[in-house]
């Protein structure tokens, strides 16, 4: 009786520390609505929408230096045709994002009608890169998709 209650809480305690697990090693700018762990150990991605503005913000963390990037796409899991939201921070520590559009499955093209992501904050620390992006939930742009 006594092993099968210690095991039962070993196995809530993993349980809870699962669901609260997050990988990156760097704090958030913000603090968000929802998370979720895109990639294992690798990808983090926090949000929050703001139903007054119209207006979604997102922080991503990634485990790389470089250019990190979030695309949404119509079709689940499919980067051809997909809004994306490219960024990166300068050797003088500017974050830079930009709006692109994925045609096909080549690099993403600067989106030729209107800038529509926005970088507000980002840092590289430890091999990771983490930046705070924002974007309206429906531009009006017809190479953007609408977040709904």
């Amino acid at each position: 009786m006594m092993n099968s209650f210690f095991l039962t809480i070993v196995v809530l305690l993993q349980i809870a520390t699962n669901i609260q697990c997050i990988s990156s090693p760097l704090r958030q700018f913000s603090t968000y609505r929802n998370v979720t762990e895109l990639i294992d150990n690798i990808a983090e991605l926090w949000w929050t929408v703001n139903e007054v503005n119209k207006e979604i913000t997102f922080e991503l963390h990634v485990k790389t230096t470089g250019w990190i990037g979030l695309g949404i796409a119509l079709d689940n899991g499919v980067s051809e045709d997909a809004d994306m939201g490219i960024g990166w921070i300068d050797a003088s520590g500017n974050v830079h994002f930009e709006d692109r559009h994925a045609v096909g499955f080549t690099q993403p093209v600067k989106d030729s009608t209107t800038q529509d992501w926005f970088g507000l904050q980002g840092r590289e620390e430890n091999n990771w890169t983490a930046i705070q992006f924002k974007r309206s939930l429906d531009t009006k742009d017809s190479m953007d998709i609408p977040i709904k």
